[in-house]
This record gives structure tokens, sequence and C-alpha cells, in this order.
């Protein structure tokens, strides 16, 4: 009998032959390694070639040079092209093809006996292959491979985004800027380009989405937590074609969108998918929702980076009428006396959706060529608190803006559907492109002036202070409570903006049932605007005027940096903020009393 010892020494000396390239026989231990002891040694494995040598933890490879960049194209579905297959795919580094495994019998395998390619690279690990020998390659010059693949980005590689307007050249001929690349046009997806074009050049989302780490975590986080409400898919891949946009390393000047269009389709149950022309409003509405919830947002404004940044709040005021009595006071007088009472709710948006006057239907032999046109300033009106919507059930509806958001969607509705057809409204909008002030629109805390404060008593300015959270410290007199409230709002009046700036534009041309969608971005560095329809990306000096020409369909406006008071810059239209808002009282004939209760009710925190 031997002992434990010299059966593990003979079962380490044992092993199998082989014949190898050059004709002779090696041994190849059939155990992982060799025991010594209480140490376990791993065997080193050898080169079955003389021209291998060792590089890491790989080899050096003679077909480095069969490697195609050119033909290398990793925005596709990443599945096998034989058995639709996406488990273990890898992709063949010569013709660009997908394939499955890469063990014996594999279509990878099988790929590289039939047509002499060999290097492969996984498309999950990034590791590339050398079939149908199996080792793995290790090669610096190969880093540009693996890095559009799938780019990361560092803090100091983002930096220059916004300050610099370089041109770099693809390896397919073309000049592009960095996140001004064109998408590919699959079967009807305008929609989607125009849209992904306005989400990917707002630079808060944008810089959240560049790196990886800011959203992982939380999507696997919320997939624990409530699966039912996340997707990751979409979340993630939306993450990949950010980066894919922005990538400075790019091997073309273009992107094709189809691994995040099948993440859309599969989350809208085809609802928006390739081949089916769809409204971009909808679906960034089901799009902003769904990344919200997959990222763990609640009804908080800071839940996500979706509510930091388009989240805002609209204060709602209905007025209903609860009892009515009239009396005949005179020969033609009527005194009608009306009991209302009002509703305040307060309602959290994602983009505020403005109506369009309806085009005429008629013209004159003088206005062959007329096209109806209207200031945006009209059409936001709807939000000053004085404006009244009537509503069918007989009340009376009047919305102001109570918080802006950081970034302000507007969509015109500028399509009506019914059983039959489809219908646009041609009308203009006249808008700035800068300096848009929503003031006018916004119920904002005003600073109390000298003379209000001065008829308030001690008790009720102590109850201002605890209202707005300001500290009672060091308050000994009637002098220093006035002190700190004043300087309380004086902070709040600094840190406070109300201008808009417009980053994107997304315009319909043509007609309701074939036209197109084209996205206008600015590129702050070069001060310039860009058109994208697709592929084709156009710029030009009078680029500008076509912007504020065309039919908008969706904006986005961005909110100014705070400024010292005084200091106004005009808009590229010549205005530079809302007219005064002069909206007289209507003269009747009858006199009206009027007897209001206000009902408050609680926020509404529904998005």
């Amino acid at each position: 009998a031997q002992s434990p010892k010299e059966a593990m020494e003979a079962s380490a000396a044992a092993g199998t032959k082989r014949k190898v390239s050059g004709g002779d026989e090696k041994v190849v231990s059939s155990s992982a390694g060799v025991v010594s002891g209480r140490k376990k040694v791993k065997a080193e494995p050898k080169a079955d070639a003389p021209w291998l040598r060792r590089a890491g933890k790989g080899f050096m490879c003679p077909y480095l040079d069969t490697i195609n960049r050119k033909v290398l194209d990793f925005d596709m579905e990443k599945v096998c092209s034989v058995s639709l297959n996406n488990m273990n795919v890898y992709a063949c580094l010569v013709c660009g093809t997908y394939f499955q495994g890469r063990g014996k019998g594999t279509h990878a395998y099988l790929h590289s006996l039939e047509t002499d390619h060999h290097m492969f690279i996984n498309l999950t690990s990034k590791r590339i292959y050398c079939l149908p020998e199996n080792y793995q390659v290790i090669e610096t010059s190969l880093e540009d491979i693996t890095y559009n693949l799938r780019p990361m980005f560092k803090a100091q590689d983002i930096k220059g985004f916004n300050t610099k307007g370089e041109y770099y050249h693809a390896l397919d001929g073309t000049d592009y800027l960095i996140g001004f690349m064109g998408l590919n046009n699959i079967k009807f997806t305008d929609w989607f380009n125009a849209s992904a074009q306005a989400l990917c050049h707002i630079p808060m989302l944008r810089d959240y989405f560049l790196f990886e780490k800011n959203y992982k975590l939380k999507v696997e986080q919320t997939e624990r937590k409530t699966p039912h409400l996340c997707d990751p898919p979409l979340v993630l891949k939306f993450g990949e074609f950010v980066r894919k946009i922005w990538n400075p390393r790019a091997f073309k000047g273009h992107v094709s969108p189809h691994e995040i269009l099948q993440a859309v389709s599969h989350t809208s149950r085809k609802k928006f998918s390739i081949g089916v022309k769809a409204d971009p409003m909808q679906f960034l509405s089901m799009f902003l929702n769904n990344v919200h919830l997959s990222l763990g947002g609640g009804k908080k404004k800071m839940s996500s980076i979706i509510n930091r940044c388009f989240q805002g709040q609209v204060k709602v005021m209905t007025d209903r009428v609860v009892k009515k009595e009239t009396r005949k006071i005179g020969p033609g007088q009527i005194e009608i006396k009306e009991q209302i009472e009002s509703q305040i709710l307060n309602k959290k948006f994602i983009y505020l959706s403005l109506d369009l006057p309806t085009s005429p239907l008629f013209k004159d032999n003088q206005d062959t060529d007329f096209i109806p046109q209207v200031p945006l300033f009209d059409l936001l009106k709807k939000f000053d608190g004085v404006t009244t919507e009537t509503l069918k059930t007989g009340e009376k509806r009047r919305y102001q803006i109570s918080r802006l958001p950081r970034y302000l969607i507007i969509h015109y509705k500028r399509f009506t559907t019914n059983h039959w057809f489809k219908e646009k409204n041609p009308t203009l909008v006249n808008f700035p492109l800068f300096n848009l002030d929503m003031a006018p629109y916004a119920a904002l805390p005003q600073k109390p002036t000298a003379e209000e404060l001065s008829k308030k008593s001690i008790k009720e300015l102590q109850e201002i202070m605890t209202k707005n959270k300001i500290d009672k410290k060091g308050c000994l007199s009637r002098k220093d409570l006035e002190e700190k409230i004043n300087a309380h709002y004086d902070a709040l009046e600094s840190k406070r903006s109300t201008r808009y700036d417009l980053i994107c534009n997304i315009c319909h041309n043509g007609s309701a049932k074939e036209g197109v969608y084209r996205a206008h971005v600015l590129h702050r560095a070069m001060k310039q605007w860009f058109e994208f329809e697709d592929l084709e990306i156009k710029t030009s000096e009078t680029m500008a005027q076509q912007v504020a020409l065309s039919e908008c369909y969706i904006q986005v406006y961005e909110l100014q940096a705070p400024q010292p008071k005084g200091k106004e810059e005009k808009s590229e239209t010549g205005e530079v903020g809302a007219p005064n808002n002069a909206n007289g009282a209507s003269k009747s004939s009858s006199s009206v009393s009027v007897d209001v209760k206000v009902k408050s009710e609680p926020m509404d925190e529904s998005n």
C-alpha cells in the first residue's frame, strides 16, 4: 500500500500525451496542479508553437495584422448571427460578425476554421482570444477596440465638452464633433433620433449617464426591492448609447441606436418600436417616467436624476360655484349673488403643454401665402395666475408656476387626431433663443417692503421667521427681526434665476402623415446651431434664424445662472423678457356680488 504522499506524487507525475504542431509529443498534467506538502502550485501552461511568447496573463499572437477595425460595429444587438442566442457572444475582429462560444464545435470555432479568421473578442468581458488555438491575447495596441466596445470616461475627460469645439477624424474617413454624431434611421425612427439628440445634449443628464457607477448600483437595488417597477435594460442601454454619442475615439462618425430601440420596444410593449411611426412627446413621457422608476425615484425632487433635471411645480386654482342667486333690483338691472368655493392644489410636472390657436380655415386673394403666427408669451399667459380656463363642468381654473425646474420642457399641441385622420396646426411660434423670462408666470416669494414690515407686530414678524425657517438667535429688538428677514429674502433673490436659454428644439417638417422630425442643438463652445435629420448634420451662419422660423414641437430651455441685478442681456429676437400683463376686468351692465370661500387641500404629489 502506498502512503498518501507517494500517491499524490504518482498522480502528479502521471499525464496524457498528445501531438502538437511540430510533431513532438507533449505531456500535459491531468491534475489542476502539483501539490507539494500543503502548498498548491499551479502548473505553468506552455506555448503550443515556438512563435508564441508570454505577455502578462496571455500570449502574443501572429494574427494581429488580420484585424480590420473599419468593419467593426458594436452598436448592433449582441446576438449570434447563426443561433440568434445572446449568451457568450464573440465578435470576429476580421469580418465583424457575431458568433456564439469559442470551444470546439461552437459557431465561432467553426467560423475560424472555415474562413481562416482567428481573432475574436468577448462582447461581455472584453477579452480577446485566438481561435481555434483558444488562448487569450493581451496586447496594448488592441486597447482602442475594447474602448469602443464599451467607452468609459473619467472626470477630466468631460471637462472640455462644453468649452471645446474640435473636429476628430474617424476610421471611415469622416470628420465629427464629439457629441454631434448622426443616427441611423433604421425604419421610421426619426421620432427617436430627434428625441435622443435632445436628451444627449442636456448637460446634467449627459454627465450623469457618462459614468456607469452613478446608476448601475441604483438599478440593481431597485430591481431587488420593486422588480415590477424596474426596467434595467432601458437604463443600462441608454447609458451605453450616451457614451457612444460622446465617444472621442470612435471608429465611425455615426451611431446606430439598434440596442436602445430594442430596450424601448420591450418596455413600451412594442408601442415605440422599429418600423412604427410615433410621437416624440409621448415617447419622452414614457421614457422619462420609466427611467425615473428604474432609478428608485419617488415623489421627492431629489429622488432621481429625472426629477432633479425636469421636475417643477404648478399651482392649480379651481373656482366652483356652489350657490347662485339672482334678484331684480330695477328696470333692466339684475343683481347676481354667487357663492364660490376655491380649491388650491400643487401639482408637479415634467413638461408644460401649450395650446396653439386654431389656424384660419379660409384665405382671401391677398393673403394666399399667409402663415399664422403667435408669440410664445401669449401662450404662456395660461400660467400667469389670472387667465381663466372654463371646464366642461362650468368650473373655472387658473394656473401659476410655483417652482421652476432646472430644464424646462415645453410641448406645443400641434397635432389633433380624430376617428378619421390626423391634423397638423401650421402656426409658427415666435420665441426667444435666449433670456426667456418666466418671472411673470411664477408665484415666487416676494420680499416685503419696509412699510409692510413696520405695520406688523413683533409676534407677526416672529411668525414670518418661523415660516421661512430663519434663525432667531441674536434678535433682541424689532430692528434685529427686520434685518434678519430682509437678509433672508436678499439671499433668496441672489440665488434665484428666472431666465432660460434654448438648448434643444425638435420641429416637424411636412404633412401630419408623411412629415419627419428634426432636432436643432446648440454647440456651446462654438455658439453655433446644428440641425440633425438622422445621419445628416447641417450648420450655417443663418441656422439661428432657421431655428426661430421652424415649426417647433418640443423645446428644452436651460435655467441661467443667477446674475447680479442690473445686468440684462437682450435675446437674439430683441426681446428681454415677457411683456407686462395688463388684464383689465371686463365691465358688465349687471352688478355682481361674490362670496368666496377658499378651500386649500394638501399637495398632490403625482407626476
